[in-house]
């Protein structure tokens, strides 16, 4: 894999340079056009040894989680770079979405660090140093990127991911509360003719001390039904979220969340729809950070899933 390492200097250049395009995430409605929500690494702080594995989240309305769109890793995508990259190299830095990418063999974090005169140079004064990867796509002739940074350290890494167990939902059903868990990635789903007012959601969890967290920062978001308009909304002060979740107050930054929907289960009770109308929920979990609408603070332990809420047609 020597021919790798023609590529790191370009890499190292363009991610010093260049203005991440996502800075902010969007509101907590996404549109049609989907977005890069995220990018999580294995591990927030790594070693010079370390071979990451990483992965994207994006969302939209309809943008499959199963989508095999190519991300490209570590390397800017414009025709000057990549044609400067062996083809066996290339195609090593070119994943699906629905997978996570590996380091290539023989790349370690310490060889991507040791052609930077500048960052290794900031190791070995500090003891550690902020390396900067980068991921992008291309959806529908629009390019899209996202920067995260890890920590390379010399003592053992002490801090890592949070970890989101699975999420849960909390609804009336003939006027009584039902609890249901939901997976990771997993799908609820409930009749049209009998669609709750309200959903509460709560993700449960790993326990902090295992994973070195000290402050969780939640960002919930969704997005509609590309075919179907529910008029959902994430509910602030006005909902029943005591009695639903135990908590006074939510919102799309709390760790808690109520979804209101009164306007489709009225326009559904009488007149269901002809086929299944399927929602996106996605929720990022990020440790440290001070603002949960800001990707400024990227360096530090970062999780996310997402949720389907398919309302089933008769």
């Amino acid at each position: 894999m020597r021919c790798a390492w023609f590529i790191i200097p370009v890499v190292l250049f363009f991610t010093a340079a260049c203005d991440d395009p996502m800075k902010m995430f969007p509101d907590h409605q996404i549109g049609p056009d989907p977005r890069i929500i995220a990018m999580k690494v294995a591990d927030p702080e790594l070693t010079l040894d370390s071979q990451p594995t990483a992965r994207l989240l994006i969302g939209g309305e309809g943008f499959d989680q199963a989508s095999d769109l190519t991300v490209l890793w570590l390397v800017p995508n414009d025709e000057e770079t990549l044609s400067q990259i062996p083809p066996e190299v290339l195609s090593q830095l070119k994943v699906p979405y629905n997978a996570d990418f590996t380091f290539p063999a023989g790349m370690t974090v310490g060889a991507i660090l040791s052609q930077s005169p500048e960052l290794q140079a900031q190791y070995d004064d500090q003891g550690w140093v902020d390396l900067p990867m980068l991921a992008s796509v291309v959806i529908d002739e629009r390019p899209l990127s996202i920067i995260k940074r890890v920590r390379v350290m010399k003592e053992a890494p002490a801090h890592f991911n949070p970890d989101i167990i699975r999420i849960k939902a909390v609804y009336k059903v003939d006027g009584a509360l039902t609890t249901v868990f939901v997976d990771r990635d997993g799908i609820l789903e409930l009749p049209q003719d009998a669609i709750p007012e309200y959903i509460g959601l709560d993700p449960e969890m790993a326990d902090t001390a295992l994973t070195g967290n000290d402050l969780l920062v939640y960002r919930w978001q969704f997005a509609e039904d590309p075919d179907t308009a529910t008029n959902l909304r994430f509910c602030d002060a006005d909902c029943p979220s005591e009695e639903y979740l135990g908590v006074d107050r939510v919102t799309p930054a709390t760790k808690e969340i109520m979804v209101d929907l009164h306007k489709i289960a009225d326009t559904l009770r009488d007149k269901p729809h002809e086929k299944d109308i399927v929602l996106d929920f996605y929720l990022v979990v990020r440790d440290k950070a001070d603002d949960s609408s800001s990707l400024e603070d990227t360096r530090f332990g970062m999780d996310f899933t997402t949720m389907k809420l398919v309302l089933k047609k008769p």
